[in-house]
């Protein structure tokens, strides 16, 4: 699948697009049927209005480890959407499930906006950066025109850190659900419903979510960053130890991904204010 109309359809919807050469040929591949859209930072260096766009020829050439296009569009300081690709682009990976988005080849699954700034570097020593407001008015206007063109709902919109599999933390500094709710309401939809469970902040990174309340089974997914999980009930199962502590109670979540986490991990105290879980 082609997706020649794209330049057309964020114009329409108020989207300020340059084309870079020859777009509607460069592909990464044959497999592309979308179904959503996939939201990334590219982390390359701080964005400015001097320096809107430092990544833009790594998105259309490639890494050395991973050939262009990486993306369908890039997403300049200014809001102005750079496309890149009409076909298939190396930007999401492995899909590990998120939403209605399945499990299996990213790449094949979504359209993918590389939004650049630099985002959150601390971890290894490097800058920190927000998204500018003109890029998040930018990509609400064209995830919600593309969504409508592909037929799908705001629930079909992304961040990489909810489909990844090998715990890529992008975007920074966006809260996911109310950037579903804001594609909603530009689509003219209602916004996607509350997901079950209570919230809690989680305080640590790199968590990995278990399919049963131990470190025994595979992870089903890995929570990158502290944010916001929903936790539908609490259960005993195997003592775990993290700074210092030590709690054998655990957490069944239904979002970010559906499985356990220690309760250490969670801002509160060691028991919940939940029900437990019902074998």
């Amino acid at each position: 699948m082609q997706i020649s109309w794209l330049a057309d359809v964020l114009t329409a919807a108020g989207v300020e697009v340059v084309t870079e050469g020859d777009w509607l040929n460069r592909s990464a591949g044959a497999d592309f049927d979308p179904v959503g859209v996939l939201w990334h930072h590219t982390a390359a260096t701080v964005t400015s209005a001097d320096n809107p766009h430092p990544a833009l020829d790594i998105c259309i050439n490639g890494r050395s480890d991973l050939p262009g296009p990486l993306c369908q569009a890039l997403v300049d300081y200014h809001g102005v959407f750079h496309l890149i690709s009409a076909n298939r682009a190396n930007h999401a990976g492995k899909s590990g499930g998120s939403g209605p988005i399945p499990a299996g080849d990213g790449n094949t699954l979504m359209v993918g906006w590389e939004i650049d700034y630099a985002g959150d570097q601390s971890g290894t020593g490097g800058p920190e950066q927000e998204m500018s407001q003109a890029q998040y008015d930018a990509s609400l206007k064209a995830t919600a025109a593309v969504l409508t063109k592909l037929g799908t709902d705001a629930s079909y919109a992304r961040g990489h850190r909810e489909t990844s599999t090998s715990g890529k933390i992008d975007p920074s500094y966006i809260d996911l659900d109310s950037m579903r709710a804001d594609v909603a309401a530009a689509m003219g939809e209602d916004p996607p419903p509350e997901p079950e469970g209570t919230p809690f902040q989680m305080y640590a990174s790199g968590v990995n979510v278990r399919p049963t309340p131990d470190t025994t089974g595979a992870p089903v997914g890995n929570i990158a960053d502290p944010g916001t999980v929903y936790v539908l009930c609490q259960i005993e199962g195997e003592m775990v130890e993290y700074d210092g502590l030590s709690n054998n109670l655990w957490a069944k979540l239904s979002v970010p991904f559906e499985g356990y986490i220690s309760n250490l991990f969670i801002e509160g105290p060691a028991s919940l204010p939940v029900d437990a879980c019902q074998l």
